[in-house]
């Protein structure tokens, strides 16, 4: 908005002066307030200015509520990365954004209310009794990390809820009844999964590959190849139309995959790169973010040809999660602070570093519905945002 200067005449009495005293007298009248008030006003724009500037540059989230899903959990005994099993490694929303899905370190899965967090419904992905007779335990953190379901997402159509984890494959349920109506074996951890927006794709980690089904039959349909070594596919998202899908994992690389003839059409790496704990794409589609374990720091490519867009160094990185407007990245892990770092998407500038967490707890996950945003991790909590 433009200021708008007004000069008012000097209209006081002349006295018994020369004209051109009088005609410098009154310019001086006239030019130093006009002065004045173009600083005044300046000064004024300026500082409106700077403090639109930082309200478009903070980044806030309000609390709404916080549910426990792991009872063994108590503050003070989860801080920075502790390995003990107590955790929620996950939270999913619902396609109408009503209901969240969860799990905790005890073979336990939680449908929450997403209005106040209350449970809905349990499931059981795993119990004590189906490692009774298991003598090794090769996974992260061993026999402790056992029990814990990593992931898990609702189909579409609202109909089932699809359970992930270290030691027992996939397991889908019935959300009408709580029936378990089908489980895959898995000869690997299963850290991550994905359904597309459109219900047609299920995908799942699995050694070395990531495996796509066709839905509702559960048709496999092809199996995406990450690497020739030993290694789990981490995380996996698919575009709106299903037309693409990205994942990850131990292998290092982004891989993007066409899903009408299930081709690899891109490759996304960094210079010194590591395991990817999750991959997400934009609102717009156009770009991919990725967070790195070891490399400690987060990726952004171009989803048109996998080139680095950003490279953004931080720690130990679990979660990546694009707002709804896509304007901005969030990225958290273990920082030791429970926070999550947020950055504008329009310069790459840090934009917030709200804490989520309580006792300094790592950040395992994060997602989105609109306005509002969900996390879950070491805390065994699973908390929702409001973003501010």
């Amino acid at each position: 908005m433009g200021t708008t200067l007004a000069f008012i005449p000097d209209t006081s009495p002349v006295r018994n002066i020369s004209n051109k005293t009088r005609t410098t007298k009154a310019m001086s009248r006239l030019i130093v307030p006009a002065i004045l008030l173009f600083f005044a006003a300046t000064t004024a724009v300026t500082s409106a200015a700077q403090t639109q500037t930082k309200a478009n540059s903070t980044f806030g989230l309000e609390p709404l509520w916080a549910t426990q899903v792991d009872p063994r959990w108590r503050p003070g005994d989860s801080v920075g990365d502790v390995e003990d099993g107590i955790t929620a490694e996950f939270v999913e929303f619902s396609a109408d954004g009503k209901l969240l899905i969860t799990g905790n370190g005890l073979g336990e899965a939680f449908v929450l209310n997403a209005s106040n967090g209350a449970v809905e419904q349990r499931f059981s992905y795993i119990t004590e009794q189906d490692l009774a007779g298991r003598t090794e335990f090769d996974i992260s953190g061993g026999k402790t990390k056992g029990m814990e379901v990593e992931c898990g997402a609702f189909t579409p159509d609202g109909r089932f809820v699809v359970l992930g984890g270290n030691l027992n494959g996939v397991k889908v349920f019935d959300l009408r009844n709580g029936s378990l109506v089908r489980h895959i074996k898995v000869a690997e951890e299963v850290d991550g999964l994905g359904i597309s927006p459109d219900g047609r794709f299920f995908a799942h980690a699995a050694p070395m590959s990531a495996q796509v089904y066709h839905l509702p039959h559960w048709n496999p349909v092809a199996s995406v190849r990450h690497g020739d070594k030993e290694g789990v596919t981490n995380s996996i998202d698919f575009t709106p139309d299903a037309g693409l899908m990205v994942s990850a994992g131990n292998y290092g690389h982004v891989i993007l995959t066409r899903t009408p003839d299930w081709r690899q059409v891109g490759d996304g790496l960094i210079p010194k790169t590591s395991s990817i704990k999750s991959v997400r794409f934009s609102p717009d589609t156009r770009l991919v973010a990725a967070g790195y374990g070891g490399a400690d720091c987060a990726a952004v490519y171009r989803t048109k040809d996998m080139s680095l867009l950003k490279h953004l160094p931080l720690f130990y990185i679990e979660a990546v999660a694009w707002t709804s407007d896509g304007r901005f990245l969030m990225a958290g892990g273990r920082d030791e602070q429970g926070c999550i770092r947020v950055f504008r998407m329009s310069d790459w500038q840090l934009a917030g570093a709200p804490k989520v967490q309580a006792d300094r707890s790592n950040i395992e996950y994060i997602d989105v519905h609109g306005e509002r945003v969900a996390v879950a991790g070491e805390d065994a909590h699973v908390r929702l945002y409001r973003v501010q």
